[in-house]
């Protein structure tokens, strides 16, 4: 109690300033109809723009939880889908499970992804990856708890495409100078192509489920003397900026390839 009384005599005369600027600021906003309402507005937009910045801020930082949940809730909306649609069409069932990159080159020729799920998730070499936008790549080596992919953007790469208003096929290859475009190859001059047509993989492949899209038509050409167009692929993925992908498991794959295996050898 002593300590206040100090304090107030110490600074009586400050105190005591801001007291009468309080009342006189008070006085002459309630006496007039003008300076009260342009005062009321004033705070209003102030604590206004002070609660949508709050607001904002605290977004932000609640969005990498909401995305987290938002992929979580579509990956089991996949495999619930790819689920049902087995039972229904006793068609191939795939399963998706979610990883997020931890690593990622585009400006090498042979680009690798690393992701943080691997083996105790499910994960073997040889599964295809993909993100909302499209094909990814192919799992290459695994660890316990990661996972190596092969880029699209990697010159060994080789992915079965159909191209969807022929319904033929060919083989997307990648000749390491751009990130956002691929080529694709073994369609002969007589297919009717268009720029702007759409690419998805296909059945041949144990790897990917048919119709993932990988891109779409940018241009090609063709010499009198080649059977086959050159065709340069826009790829729908941006692969400058992948966080969040699918890795496809096939549960019939070993199943196919063994009685394929079979067929052939006879």
């Amino acid at each position: 109690m002593r300590n206040i009384f100090i304090f107030i005599l110490r600074y009586h005369v400050l105190i005591t300033f801001v007291i009468f600027e309080i009342l006189t600021f008070s006085m002459l906003i309630n006496s007039n109809f003008y300076n009260s309402s342009r005062f009321l507005s004033s705070s209003n937009f102030f604590i206004g723009k002070s609660v949508n910045y709050f607001n904002n801020f605290q977004q932000y930082f609640f969005l990498k939880d909401i995305n987290e949940i938002l992929i979580e809730e579509n990956t089991s909306l996949k495999n619930k889908l790819n689920l049902k649609f087995k039972k229904n069409n006793l068609n191939q069932k795939t399963e998706y499970i979610e990883a997020n990159v931890i690593k990622n080159s585009t400006s090498l020729k042979k680009n690798y992804i690393t992701i943080n799920k691997g083996s105790i998730h499910g994960i073997e070499p040889g599964m295809g990856v993909c993100n909302h936008m499209g094909v990814v790549g192919i799992i290459r080596d695994i660890s316990s708890n990661f996972s190596t992919i092969i880029s699209i953007l990697n010159t060994k790469s080789l992915i079965s495409t159909r191209i969807n208003n022929t319904n033929h096929f060919g083989e997307l290859v990648w000749n390491g100078i751009s990130r956002e475009f691929a080529q694709l190859n073994s369609i002969e001059k007589y297919v009717d192509i268009a720029i702007g047509d759409s690419l998805f993989t296909n059945s041949y492949s144990n790897i990917f489920p048919e119709d993932i899209l990988i891109g779409t038509i940018n241009r090609f050409s063709i010499l009198n003397e080649e059977n086959f167009y050159n065709i340069e692929v826009n790829l729908s993925v941006d692969f400058s900026n992948i966080y969040n992908v699918y890795v496809i498991k096939n549960n019939l794959k070993n199943e196919r390839e063994k009685l394929e295996s079979g067929t052939y050898e006879k």
